[in-house]
């Protein structure tokens, strides 16, 4: 008998979005990934586990813990048909899916790598984010019938959580990044109504410090936005330095300050003490 596939989640399309908007699919970030199923497989056991993302048809595995021939099947054939995979059933719920021997369930047992004996145990987590739309799973996989007790189920869904938790927060950097970037180049462009790519560039590299090109300098001289001193050194204008500040690439003081004594120990502790609430 064949695999059935799973149905389609309630909230698709805009879950889809959701995954989507990420920019994760078809990169390689395994590396951020990897501890999370590293811990789960640490708290419960398993021998192999995945951080898989699911699209319309697809699902992405982003990284792989275990058995080196599984992390090199997956590192070499990194998607899955949706359709055929166990975990497209993990996303219909916000609770984990624990089946100890997949051999006795009535549709996982037809699942291939069930059939191939690689699966008898499944441990499915949904990776769930702050909008309650499910970006993928974590699961796990054992040769052998394999329970997960109520409390390392309990370790690895609060893992789950933190995991979902980055990727929120790359999500949000990443947009706002974007939205500085184009601000930025908004600004610029205020100054400079016929400003190319080039003459930004040439900005933010003599905000970095950089030297630059005659041509990108006589650009910038033109528009009154830097000189160059009589030592040679190009330096900004005040009509460059005021840009510099509206586009937010002026330079920042770091402030720094040593924490001692009852302080740095009660920080100690906090610290440690988030590492065990995971």
């Amino acid at each position: 008998m064949n695999f059935v596939a799973a149905p389609m989640t309630s909230n698709e399309p805009r879950r889809i979005e959701a995954v989507k908007k990420l920019g994760v699919i078809g990169t390689d970030q395994s590396e951020l990934f990897y501890v999370y199923a590293e811990l789960a497989l640490a708290i419960t056991g398993f021998a192999g586990g995945t951080t898989s993302l699911i699209d319309e048809n697809t699902q992405h595995h982003i990284s792989a813990c275990g058995p080196i021939e599984m992390e090199d099947m997956i590192r070499e054939n990194p998607q899955f048909p949706r359709s055929q995979s166990p975990c497209a059933y993990t996303i219909l719920s916000p609770n984990p899916k624990l089946v100890p021997d997949c051999r006795e369930h009535e549709i996982f047992k037809n699942a291939m790598t069930v059939l191939n004996g690689m699966v008898v145990a499944y441990a499915g987590f949904p990776i769930i984010n702050k909008d309650n739309y499910v970006y993928g799973t974590l699961c796990m996989f054992h040769p052998d019938v394999k329970e997960v007790s109520p409390d390392k189920a309990e370790l690895v869904e609060k893992l789950v959580k933190r995991l979902a938790h980055q990727l929120d927060t790359q999500l949000e950097q990443k947009e706002a990044t974007a939205e500085k970037v184009s601000e930025a180049v908004s600004k610029f462009s205020e100054v400079i109504s016929d400003a190319s790519l080039s003459d930004f560039s040439a900005f933010v590299s003599l905000c970095s410090g950089k030297d630059l090109e005659h041509s990108s300098y006589e650009r910038l001289k033109k528009a009154n936005l830097c000189i160059r001193t009589e030592t040679g050194v190009i330096e900004f204008t005040d009509g460059g330095k005021k840009l510099q500040y509206e586009m937010g690439l002026q330079t920042k003081i770091i402030n720094r300050r040593r924490i001692e004594g009852q302080a740095a120990e009660t920080m100690m502790t906090e610290m440690l003490s988030n590492l065990e609430n995971l």
